[in-house]
C-alpha cells in the first residue's frame, strides 16, 4: 500500500527541482503522491507524469538539507546551488553520444595493489544501471612515476596528487567519461589533508580512492583490502564504493555539489559524512540526470532492487520499495 504524508511541499522547492504540479488547486499540493498527484517535469513537451512523480519530494523518501555541523563539507566550502534551471541553461552539462557512449571504469595502481576484481565487477554492474551506458572496464594502470606523491603526516599514509592523476589520465576515443579507481590515498593539492575523489569535467575523467573506507585505513603506509576484517564485510564496502562512483561521474554529467536535499551528490570532509549521505539522488539531481539520459525510472529503480539485493544490502532495497508504493500507489 501506499505511503502518504499531510505535510505541504513548498512551491518554491518544486521550482527548484524542476517539476510543475498538473492540479487546478496548485495552491493545495500535498505529499500524497500515490497517483493522486499529476506531475510533469518543466524541460518536458510531451510529458512523462509517472517519471516527474518519481521527482516528488514527499519527506517520507528525502530530507532537506539542514545547516551543517562544525568540520562537515558546507560548514567549510560555501556553495551557491545548482537548481535545475541554472543546470539546464548553463553550460557544464556533459551527455554521452553516439561516438562518445561508454564510461570507463580504469584500476589505477601507484604503490599499492589494485582494486579487488569482485568489486570492479559490481561497480561496472551499478555503474550500468545508474548510469544507463554501457561500462568497459580499463586496463590497469601503473602511474607511479607519472604524478607527484608524499606521506600524509597525519594518517602516515602514501597519497599521490589526485589533480596530476587527472591531467595524466587517457581518455578513450569511444568514452563519455573515464573514471580511475585506486587503493591509494589521494589529495588534491599540497595544503590539503586528503579528497576521496575528484573529477575534471573538462577532460571528462576523474579519479576516486577506497582507502579510507576500508577498516584498516592507517594501519600501514599502504592500504591492504581484507575482506574477512571489514566491518560489516565486503556488502559495506561496495556499498561505500558504489556511492563515491556514482558520485564522482556525476560530476562528469555537470551535476554540482546538492545543497537542498540529503543526497548522493551532498560533498563530504570526512568517513562519518560520507557514510551518512544517501546511496541515491534527491528529487533535483535525479531530474537533472533524467534531462540528459530520458531513462525509464521505475525501471532503473527495479534493476538498482535487484543489484543491492544481490549484496545483501536491505536499507537499499527497502528505501526503493518505498519509494515505489508511494509514487505507483495501485497501479
Amino acid at each position: 500500500m501506499a505511503q502518504s504524508s499531510t505535510a505541504s511541499v513548498d512551491a518554491k522547492l518544486l521550482q527548484i527541482i524542476g517539476i510543475e504540479v498538473l492540479s487546478e488547486k496548485k495552491k493545495d499540493i500535498s505529499t500524497a503522491c500515490n497517483g493522486t498527484i499529476k506531475c510533469k517535469t518543466a524541460h518536458e513537451k510531451i510529458p512523462n507524469e509517472k517519471n516527474a512523480r518519481f521527482m516528488y519530494p514527499d519527506p517520507v523518501s528525502f530530507t532537506q538539507k539542514k545547516k551543517s555541523k562544525s568540520g562537515e563539507w558546507l560548514a567549510e566550502h560555501k556553495e551557491g546551488g545548482q537548481n535545475f534551471k541554472r543546470y539546464s541553461t548553463g553550460m557544464t552539462i556533459n551527455r554521452p553520444t553516439y561516438r562518445k557512449k561508454f564510461i570507463y571504469l580504469t584500476p589505477l595502481i601507484f604503490d599499492e595493489e589494485p582494486v579487488p576484481k569482485s568489486i570492479l565487477e559490481s561497480l561496472s554492474i551499478y555503474a550500468a544501471i545508474f548510469f544507463d551506458v554501457p561500462i568497459k572496464i580499463g586496463k590497469k594502470k601503473n602511474m607511479l612515476k607519472d604524478v607527484p606523491n608524499r606521506i600524509n603526516e597525519d594518517s602516515k599514509t602514501f597519497q599521490v596528487d589526485a589533480s596530476a592523476v587527472l591531467d595524466k589520465m587517457e581518455v578513450p576515443s569511444d568514452a563519455f567519461c573515464v573514471a580511475g579507481i585506486t587503493m591509494c590515498d589521494l589529495y588534491p593539492k599540497p595544503s590539503w589533508n586528503f579528497v576521496f575523489g575528484q573529477a575534471q569535467l573538462a577532460n571528462s575523467c576523474g579519479v576516486y580512492s577506497l582507502a579510507r573506507y576500508l577498516s584498516n585505513f592507517g594501519s600501514s603506509q599502504n592500504t591492504v583490502y581484507k575482506p574477512e576484517e571489514e566491518k560489516g564485510g565486503e556488502p559495506t564496502i561496495i556499498r561505500r564504493a558504489c556511492k563515491v562512483m556514482c558520485h564522482e561521474i556525476g560530476h562528469m554529467y555537470g551535476l554540482s555539489h546538492c545543497i537542498y536535499f540529503e543526497c548522493l551528490m551532498n560533498g563530504s570532509n570526512h568517513l562519518q559524512e560520507a557514510d551518512k549521505r544517501p546511496s541515491f539522488l534527491c528529487p533535483l539531481c535525479l531530474n537533472k540526470l533524467y534531462f540528459i539520459m530520458r531513462f525509464d525510472i521505475e525501471k532503473r529503480y527495479r534493476k538498482m532492487m535487484d543489484f543491492w539485493g544481490s549484496h545483501g544490502l536491505q536499507a537499499e532495497v527497502e528505501w526503493l520499495q518505498t519509494r515505489l508504493d508511494i509514487v505507483l500507489g495501485s497501479e
